[in-house]
This record gives C-alpha cells, sequence and structure tokens, in this order.
C-alpha cells in the first residue's frame, strides 16, 4: 500500500496556500459531493488563512440532493459557460479536486496549478502542480480532504463540524454508502464522524427524486439490453439540469440486475442547447476491472476508478439536427455497438488489470 504522510502534506498545502493572495478553486466536472465537499474545504481553508478565494463550476448541480447540499452549507459557487469567463490571470493560482487531470484548455493560462487532489490513479498527460495527491486507494477526494484536516490545527470547531459533515457526505456518496471503503476511508471517517451533524445529513439525503428523473429511470428499463453480462441503457436526449441522473440510475440498475457492468447514457444539453455532448456512467462489481482503460479506449474525455467510471463525446456538430428521433437512433446504434465491440475485447482488459495487481503486490512484497 502507498504510505501518504498527511502529516506532511498539510504543512505543504498551508505553507503553499500562505503565499497565495488570490485563488481559483475549480470544478471541472460534476458538481457532486465529493467535488463540492472537497472545494468547500479548500475555500474554507483560504479563509482562515486570509487568502482570497472562488469556487468555479461549469454544470449547475442537477439533482435535488446535490442542490440543497450547496444551499446547506452556503457554498458559494459560481457556475460559468466557459473557463475562458474566470480570467484566471487576475488570480496567483488555482485548486482542482476530484477530477483525474488540472489541465484547464491546452495554451489557456501561465497561472500555476497550486494544489491538485483525486481518487484516481494518475493519468497518461497532465501539467506540473506544486502538491499532488492522485491514488486509487482512497474512495473519494473528500477522504483525502479529511485525513489532510486532522493535521491543520488553525480549523475552528465550529468549521470542523460544517467541513466534518459535507466530507462525511462526500465519502459516503463516492463509496456507495460505504460499502468500497479502504484503510484510508476508515481512518478519515473515525476522525470526522465525531463533529458531523447527522441532521444535516439526513436533510440532505432525503431529498426526493424528481418527477423528470424517474421518468428517465422507466426510459433506462424500456430501453435497456443485456449484451453478455453487461447492462446497457440509453435514456434519451436529457437537459443539463437532470443530467446527474444517469449516474443515479447506473447505481440503481447495477443493484437491481444480475450482471456485471451497467453503461448508462443520454445526449445532454448543454448551454442552452447550444452543445450536445454524449453522457454516459458506468458502473462494475468487480474491482479489480480496469474501468479507466476501457474508458480511455473510447475517448479522451473521461475516466474511471474501482467500481466506477463516466465518459462524455461532444456531439455539437449536431445540435441543429432537425429530426431528433432519427438522431438519437443514430445515437443509440453507435455507442451500443461501440459498447458491445469493447465487450467483446475486454478480455485484453482483465488480463492487463491482474497484471497491473500482480506488480502492485510484488512492489509491496520487495518493500517489506
Amino acid at each position: 500500500m502507498f504510505t501518504i504522510n498527511f502529516e506532511e502534506s498539510a504543512k505543504t498545502i498551508i505553507s503553499l496556500l500562505q503565499q497565495q493572495e488570490n485563488i481559483a478553486i475549480i470544478i471541472k466536472g460534476s458538481p457532486d459531493p465529493d467535488a463540492l465537499a472537497s472545494s468547500y474545504f479548500f475555500w474554507k481553508l483560504c479563509g482562515i488563512l486570509h487568502v482570497k478565494a472562488t469556487i468555479f463550476g461549469f454544470m449547475p448541480a442537477s439533482l435535488p440532493s446535490n442542490k440543497e447540499f450547496i444551499s446547506v452549507f452556503n457554498i458559494p459557487l459560481r457556475v460559468l459557460a466557459d473557463i475562458k469567463e474566470i480570467k484566471l490571470h487576475n488570480y496567483t493560482g488555482y485548486i482542482v479536486c476530484d477530477y483525474q487531470t488540472a489541465v484547464l484548455e491546452e495554451n489557456f493560462t501561465t497561472t500555476p496549478c497550486i494544489i491538485h487532489l483525486d481518487h484516481h490513479s494518475p493519468a497518461e498527460h497532465d501539467i506540473p502542480a506544486r502538491f499532488r495527491i492522485l491514488t486509487d486507494q482512497v474512495s473519494s477526494t473528500s477522504t483525502i480532504c479529511a485525513l489532510l484536516m486532522q493535521h491543520i490545527s488553525l480549523v475552528s470547531l465550529e468549521d470542523v463540524s460544517s467541513l466534518a459533515t459535507a466530507l462525511y457526505v462526500g465519502i459516503k456518496t463516492d463509496s456507495d454508502g460505504f460499502k468500497h471503503v479502504g484503510e484510508y476511508d476508515t481512518m478519515a471517517l473515525e476522525y470526522i464522524k465525531p463533529y458531523c451533524n447527522m441532521a444535516v445529513i439526513e436533510q440532505i439525503e432525503s431529498i426526493p427524486l424528481t418527477p423528470q428523473a424517474l421518468s428517465l429511470l422507466q426510459k433506462a428499463m424500456d430501453n435497456a439490453i443485456v449484451y453478455k453480462d453487461w447492462l446497457i441503457a440509453g435514456v434519451g436526449f436529457v437537459e443539463e439540469r437532470y443530467r446527474d441522473t444517469i449516474a443515479i440510475i447506473a447505481d440503481y440498475l447495477l443493484q437491481d440486475n444480475p450482471v456485471e457492468l451497467v453503461v448508462v447514457y443520454g445526449a445532454v444539453y448543454h448551454n442552452n442547447h447550444t452543445k450536445l455532448d454524449i453522457d454516459a456512467s458506468l458502473r462494475i462489481r468487480s474491482e479489480n476491472f480496469d474501468l479507466n482503460e476501457l474508458i480511455k479506449n473510447i475517448t479522451a474525455d473521461g475516466g474511471g476508478r474501482k467500481y466506477k467510471g463516466a465518459f462524455q463525446v461532444h456531439i455539437d456538430y449536431f445540435v441543429h439536427c432537425p429530426d431528433q428521433d432519427k438522431l438519437w437512433e443514430i445515437i443509440e446504434i453507435t455507442t451500443n455497438q461501440i459498447l458491445k465491440n469493447q465487450r467483446d475485447s475486454s478480455l485484453k482488459i482483465v488480463l492487463q488489470s491482474k497484471f497491473k495487481n500482480f506488480k502492485k503486490i510484488l512492489k509491496h512484497f520487495f518493500r517489506l
């Protein structure tokens, strides 16, 4: 097991932040509880250190529970249509949490990445960051933040309670209700649980799904096909505000069906119907299958870790197609075939995954 010295890491982070004047905290992907909680952690820490900080995102929260999360903790998330609206030259550095790479846009900025945290293995191509923890030995980025907070005495008891509660929800969400926790996750939960406000957690978790989300679930069940031991389901066209429902449906279908892997996808409109993406969520039972490798075989825009992953394919060119039924038919036929092809060649990924695990065991053995 790769060992992280969280005490030294906390000292390094404090030192780096104290050198900054104005920080941009950037949520590159979906504003889910893990991304929100870890970004909230750094926003609070910057405030304690008297460093200006702003949290930016590029997608509005779509699930009612995520909207409630933002409201309960009063997270000042600024949602922009495009990354260039941030004007990063006005910031001394930026932070990225819960995303596999810290790259913003090629040749977009000379502003340095100060901190990059994620619960995936490092990507092949990334930019330098002054401090970075990327590891798949944790179920969430919130786990990393909780273990860092344990060694930061500057945080007041009131802030510890608020942050602990947010980070608890982040860990619970990304570990599928604590079903996939490891050693570091357990350590984090043991630390933060005594400080958590369980009434707030219950308030967030009790928000029901919208009728629109239930309608998408029904579409997924109606359209689902089983190919070998994979279940593949398209849900049709989806408005951006319901985008995160795709992941919830994938979770549900894996629990409810005797298959090894579930892929749920939809065609998601963004920016007032000016952009269109195929957005897919993947869930798998085995912890040893390399979902990240599978996703990279399909597109570079996505990633995976143990048990779950996601990818996007940009198809803006088709946003003006006058016949949505025909367009969806093409999307569905093509996506289903690509996924079937991946299932047919998945033995290679299985063997690669076993080889990677074997190498990890050998490294650990020789380290002892």
